[in-house]
């Protein structure tokens, strides 16, 4: 019985672990987008339903960003994806202070740069374009 019960749940941990590598595939794969210069400091896991567009982004998350410090945040979506991942970043004063798509032309960017100017923490906000479903990793690199 014990040599039962120990195999099933040897069986049961290499299941997961299998599937927790295929998804740390798709983030390392992310990670090494954002380019040699770049240092992974942190990624978000996104997956979302089908929602109807709104103003707001519905992923939120906070981090702190330091002055001088040149970030490049990359977005990758899974092939099952609907839409496109986004992002917005909003500093302390609730203003946002760069965004991944462009809404006068429709543009979604894949990573987009940014040199902070003032040290604080500041708001990252993902979505899918249009309110679609779809799962994907936003990562945050510090460039060097």
């Amino acid at each position: 019985m014990k040599k039962t019960i120990l195999t099933i749940s040897f069986l049961l941990a290499i299941g997961l672990l299998s599937y927790g590598q295929a998804s740390d595939q798709f983030v390392s794969n992310c990670v090494m987008s954002a380019g040699a210069t770049a240092k992974y400091l942190k990624d978000f896991r996104i997956q979302l339903g089908k929602a109807v567009p709104q103003s707001e982004l519905r992923y939120k998350a906070n981090m702190s960003l330091w002055k001088n410090t040149k970030y490049r945040f990359t977005m990758c979506n899974t092939e099952e994806s609907k839409g496109q991942l986004i992002l917005n970043i909003k500093d302390e004063s609730n203003k946002v202070v760069l965004s991944s798509f462009d809404q006068k032309t429709g543009k979604t960017y894949g990573y987009v740069d940014f040199i902070c100017n003032k040290s604080g923490i500041y708001q990252l906000l993902f979505d899918f374009t249009n309110g679609q479903q779809g799962s994907g990793v936003g990562v945050v690199s510090m460039i060097k």
